[in-house]
């Protein structure tokens, strides 16, 4: 894609495409796909829903072991594994009874996540550790205490969660820098590897020391092989290749694999269970041992409340991710959803799964793209798991004792490696380097001390890499001199008057919402279109330093500030244009009578608004720029205005804003441009009525009229108006193929132009300076019935500015002497003309 503001460096040089403007993101290809789902026979969309069900099964039940080995890391609680584990798949089955019943996505998985068990972790260590200091305490004391103090933490993890959601607090959770939340997500992996060791081991694997005395025999080395390996194995086909249906047959493969070498060795399972390789044969935990696990007289109560600085972290973590993930989806399905609303549904999952003694989950981002993939938008598929994971509860056998330890384990290193190698390792991919370092510090700081005071230090650390970032913003910038000249956007965007331009960062107001249309020269039917339409053009200035303080108010700035169609109407045509009379610039706009709402589904503030087509974020006044400020407050504008077929586009966006929007995958290349004015030209090329008329249209009403005519026109006479009646007679027209160059940088201002056919492209220096043969970078397309070279004319100064065609045109042209001759010859219409001069630069 390229545009019409460009720069020199691109290699193409077409137009801005319609096909940008007029995207719809990834809403065709979710159209496509609901479609397809909605027109399959009723029997195959059964039996692709049962199959992508099982599928889900057998992706989700062995994590959750290696949860249970994470949440239930104490030595105290080894000999009671087989019902606690099941206790963690029982969970996850309320919490995905859940999500089938309440969530808007009925493809929607939702099971125990590793975000908030670190928390559970931590608490159950906790607890362990000051009740084992008690003699009299027993074991059965010790897990009644624990289980109880989780099942609390989640109810009131729900609650939070239920009320924030209800009174649309969920962006609240964006104030966290995303650097902290990568340092406890990198913490996370790296609790996933202690637990996927002590899993292949059957040892007690919670710190770096244990691991590093576990790993001390060479026999548990040998244990950890095919887990480690296992899970490299499923990063490798996670990250290289696309069908999601490849990491299900891997993760089925390794259980196989080892039964074959089982049977090719003439080696029994009983072999293996004495060799380590499984858990040994024991009674499984039934549903009467897992109740029994709640004696609320064993209860130590005082425990409950020493939890509550952990459970704090676990809110804000917990609400933070899962509005992340509600992000990520609507991403992928190219629609959006309301993000309070599905974080109540996560909410209701929790208190139902706390009540039940269960532990905390939210979406799985990972199984709920991958089923909504897979064109099945059904809730068979959530049946499915909830089945499976019941069925694990309620047989009296443990699976532990029948599959190889590794094939658990694996699934928990792939998790590991995962998000390690996400946020320790290509975290440069989406943020600056000084976050990168204040991850990997976060990361060392919850390592080192307790996992609350580790964020706490992260969050101070990333306050404190704002406050460097924003003391070396420049404050004063030096603006080149020329004299005398007052500036004019279509000649030049160098300022022209000597002075200092303090630039002092402002984070206080960061959003600021500029109705008025653009101070660029355009042609008269842009003009009119402006007038007429400049409602339908966002175009939001942000100040100051956008950081993770003001992510919030950024989010809910825009969104109050673009209006969208409450409801599309049958028949409606997604593109109302205006329509154009052939003998005038002038168009039609129709307006649509629909109600209108902001972006964010609140009532629109006036009922004249008119719906949002096209919004400029503009960056003129921003000093810098955070990563957590470009994912969480730009990436969700993006998508919400890509679903509702609204382009954003980006200006005066520094090398450094620039570079995090792409980063973060808000912007391409070709979204951004020099000036708001460059990016309103062409919304005005793509609004105008000649952009949706063919070629041969076009030239026929603007190649064979007279100078005087189109000058009427421009200035709203008549076209038998005798205003500007003998003009032809001071221009010469011209017929110029592409790449014709008018004038270039520094060169004597000696006439000046009226494009009548074909498109001009103006350029300026790429350093700011007027001085000759000097890179060019382009700064805006001039288009049929526009003046352009007057102003530096008029003023007798040298050119600031080249003007080279990007077509062949048709241009009259006006010499000095010309000028001159008319002044003497036809005093009247050399007023007359300066008034039509004067209205080309003040529009």
């Amino acid at each position: 894609m390229s545009s019409t503001a460009h720069d020199r460096r691109r290699k193409s040089s077409i137009p801005f495409s319609r096909e940008f403007l007029l995207s719809k993101g990834p809403m065709a290809s979710a159209a496509k796909s609901h479609k397809a789902s909605s027109n399959a026979h009723p029997l195959t969309k059964f039996s692709t829903s049962l199959m992508f069900g099982i599928v889900n099964s057998i992706r989700a039940i062995p994590t959750m072991y290696g949860y249970a080995a994470i949440v239930f890391g104490h030595s105290a609680f080894d000999h009671h594994m087989p019902a606690l584990s099941k206790l963690v798949i029982f969970s996850s089955a309320i919490h995905q009874l859940m999500f089938t019943l309440m969530s808007s996505l009925p493809f929607a998985i939702g099971q125990v996540q590793n975000v908030g068990i670190i928390f559970l972790s931590v608490m159950a260590t906790s607890i362990c550790n000051a009740l084992e200091e008690d003699d009299s305490v027993t074991v059965e004391a010790m897990i009644a205490t624990t289980i109880v103090t989780i099942g609390v933490a989640t109810v009131s993890l729900g609650i939070c969660l239920v009320v924030m959601g209800r009174f649309k607090l969920a962006a609240l959770a964006s104030y966290l820098p995303m650097p902290v939340i990568g340092g406890y997500l990198a913490y996370t992996g790296i609790f996933c590897l202690f637990a996927g060791f002590a899993l292949s081991t059957g040892t007690v694997i919670n710190d770096l020391s244990s691991m590093v005395n576990a790993l001390g025999d060479g026999h548990n080395i040998l244990l950890c092989l095919p887990g480690f390996w296992g899970g490299v194995v499923l990063l490798a086909i996670s990250r290289n290749i696309k069908n999601p249906v490849a990491l299900s047959i891997a993760i089925v493969v390794m259980p196989t694999v080892f039964f074959l070498v089982l049977a090719a060795g003439s080696i029994s399972l009983e072999d293996a269970r004495k060799d380590g390789w499984v858990d040994p044969l024991e009674k499984s935990a039934s549903i009467t041992d897992i109740v029994a696990l709640y004696d609320s007289t064993l209860v130590h109560w005082d425990q409950i409340p020493r939890q509550i600085v952990t459970w704090l972290g676990m809110v804000f973590i917990v609400a933070f991710s899962s509005s992340l993930d509600v992000v990520a989806i609507e991403i992928d399905i190219g629609k959006k959803l309301n993000i309070n609303h599905e974080l109540k549904t996560v909410g209701w999952s929790n208190i139902v799964s706390g009540l039940f003694g269960g532990y905390t989950g939210s979406y799985n981002l990972e199984q709920t793209i991958f089923t909504c993939r897979s064109q099945t938008n059904s809730r068979i598929v959530g049946v499915c798991v909830i089945l499976a994971e019941i069925a694990i509860v309620v047989v009296p056998a443990s699976i532990m004792s029948y599959v190889p330890r590794f094939f658990m384990a694996s699934t928990l290193v792939f998790v590991a490696l995962d998000l390690m190698l996400e946020w320790l390792v290509l975290s440069y991919r989406k943020m600056y380097l000084r976050e990168c370092a204040v991850v990997w510090l976060s990361f060392v700081a919850i390592n080192f001390f307790a996992l609350e005071l580790g964020i706490v230090i992260g969050v101070g650390i990333a306050a404190l890499n704002f406050m460097v970032s924003y003391v070396q913003v420049p404050v004063m910038k030096r603006r080149p001199y020329s004299p005398g000249v007052a500036p004019n956007f279509a000649e030049s965007v160098v300022s022209l008057r000597p002075r200092f331009s303090a630039a002092v960062p402002n984070f206080g107001e960061s959003v600021g919402v500029q109705p008025r249309p653009s101070l660029t020269a355009r042609n008269l039917a842009q003009s009119t279109v402006f007038s007429m339409k400049h409602g339908s053009v966002a175009h939001i200035e942000f100040t100051g330093y956008l950081f993770f303080g003001s992510a919030v108010q950024i989010l809910d700035g825009v969104q109050k500030s673009v209006f969208v169609h409450k409801q599309k109407q049958p028949g409606d045509s997604d593109d109302e244009r205006g329509t154009q009379r052939e003998s005038s610039f002038l168009p039609v706009r129709r307006s649509g009578g629909y109600a209108l709402e902001c972006l964010d589904g609140t009532p629109a503030p006036d009922e004249s608004v008119q719906p949002t087509e096209f919004v400029i974020m503009d960056f003129a006044r921003v000093s810098g720029m955070d990563a957590t400020a470009a994912r969480s407050a730009f990436l969700i504008l993006q998508n919400y205005c890509r679903i509702r077929g609204i382009n954003v586009v980006f200006a005066n966006a520094t090398s450094d804003v620039r570079g995090l929007l792409i980063k973060n995958n808000v912007a391409g290349e070709s979204s951004f441009f020099a000036t708001a004015d460059s990016a309103l030209e062409v919304w005005a090329k793509q609004s105008s009525p000649e952009e949706n008329e063919p070629a041969q249209t076009q030239r026929r009403g603007y190649s064979n009229e007279p100078i005087s005519l189109l000058l009427h026109r421009y200035l709203g006479e008549p076209d038998n108006s005798q205003l500007l009646r003998g003009a032809d007679h001071f221009f010469r027209r011209m017929e110029v193929p592409a790449g014709h160059e008018f004038y270039h940088v520094a060169q004597a201002s000696d006439s000046f132009y009226f494009l009548a056919r074909g498109s001009v492209t103006l350029l300026v220096n790429e350093d700011g300076s007027i001085a000759p043969n000097q890179p060019l970078s382009q700064l805006q397309t001039v288009l049929p019935g526009s003046m352009f070279g007057e102003v530096l004319f008029l003023s007798q100064q040298s050119r600031q500015s080249a003007a080279v065609t990007a077509e062949s045109c048709t241009v009259f042209e006006m010499s000095r002497e010309q000028f001159d001759a008319m002044k003497v010859e036809a005093p009247a219409l050399s007023v007359n003309f300066l008034d039509v001069v004067v209205q080309s630069i003040l529009k």
